[in-house]
């Protein structure tokens, strides 16, 4: 018993460092290594570079390549060298025979995708390979689908601090261009009479916190429906008026329900830029505009909302769809594992979006 363990403990080592936990195999010589460096390094050197060798040749012979072009390739390749040591002079083979007529070259995916919908997921599946489809299920059994996908910069990053001396022509015009457009909602004065109560701008805290985490728990791609539904799951105040009397409550439950929610997985560091970003959004872009991310997040949430509504509609009348290839590979892209989303609750946080989005206007959320 005692042996078993230790042979599943040595599987899981780096083959070539002998010291870090593996997280890929290779796929010509089969060793399991840990990161690019290994890959890279002396001891898979004689596999790393006929790996480079065949890719360059491929490319090469693929593309006719001229004396230019041939050129050009080995600038960069000598660009590699600097980097990774790599041994240009035995890495290229010259072939001045045309290619065979005959010859089928794969077409590359970019042109395979390009006129698709890459809303659809069944038509992106069929385009693939089968190796690129293999490819794919392997990155999401490891956990590795988020490596190979852009960070995604928040629009709420940028803050312009007041400085002593400053140039009159200063204008965040340009970089607010990036920032949801706002929506014109009415006075404040025209929806109530009364006094709004000290717990409004913890409210919109908590609104807040729960938009920003969306935003980065989708990477900034937001499908509405599912963005809606995994937002009233750690959003207490729209999804059942909860108040509160504190900002830092107001995070905190925020951060409580990510914890406990069955549809999100995330972790302390995710909700520590949370926090960030909620501060971020409330300090907003200069101090002369400060009420302008507040603003431009609720517009956002709310254009999110109604196009949840909208597709929650349309949901209900293509209920007898046929199950698609890429639905039956991975049933857990279907709405069908979500819970169903309330339209009638929808068109009420709407309207509670559009009284924050007034109040902000008339007042601040300036908690001094």
């Amino acid at each position: 018993m005692g042996d078993n363990k230790s042979s599943k403990v040595n599987q899981n080592i780096c083959g070539l460092c002998n010291e870090k936990q593996s997280k890929y195999c290779c796929p010509r010589c089969e060793i399991f290594y840990c990161s690019l460096d290994c890959y890279k390094s002396e001891n898979h050197m004689q596999c790393s570079e006929s790996f480079y060798r065949e890719c360059v040749n491929s490319e090469l012979m693929s593309h006719h390549a001229g004396d230019e072009s041939r050129d050009k390739m080995v600038d960069i390749l000598k660009r590699m060298q600097d980097e990774d040591n790599i041994d240009i002079d035995n890495l290229i083979e010259y072939d001045d025979e045309p290619a065979d007529s005959d010859d089928e070259a794969e077409i590359d995916l970019q042109d395979r995708i390009k006129d698709l919908n890459l809303d659809d997921a069944d038509a992106v599946w069929n385009a693939l390979t089968e190796d690129e489809r293999n490819e794919f299920e392997a990155l999401l059994n490891q956990g590795d689908v988020g490596s190979i996908v852009p960070q995604w910069e928040p629009w709420w990053s940028y803050r312009r601090d007041k400085k002593l001396v400053e140039d009159v022509a200063v204008d965040d015009g340009e970089t607010l261009k990036n920032c949801p457009e706002l929506k014109a909602v009415p006075k404040f004065e025209t929806l109530t009479t009364a006094t709004p109560s000290p717990a409004i701008k913890n409210n919109i805290t908590n609104v807040l916190a729960s938009y920003v985490f969306i935003m980065r728990y989708f990477n900034g791609d937001i499908q509405p429906a599912e963005a809606v539904i995994c937002l009233l799951n750690i959003c207490d105040n729209l999804d059942s008026n909860a108040n509160y009397d504190d900002p830092a409550i107001a995070l905190e439950s925020v951060a409580q329900k990510c914890l406990q929610s069955e549809l999100i997985q995330t972790d302390e560091a995710s909700l520590t830029v949370m926090k960030k970003d909620t501060f971020l959004i409330i300090r907003g872009p200069s101090e002369e505009n400060e009420k302008y991310y507040c603003q431009a997040a609720l517009s956002h949430l709310h254009q999110i909302l109604s196009q949840a509504k909208s597709q929650e509609k349309q949901s209900k009348s293509n209920q007898d769809s046929v199950k698609t290839d890429f639905s039956r590979k991975f049933p857990e892209h279907e709405r069908e594992n979500l819970p169903k989303l309330d339209v009638s609750k929808v068109k009420k946080c709407m309207k509670k979006v559009e009284y924050y989005l007034s109040y902000i206007d008339s007042y601040n959320m300036d908690f001094e």
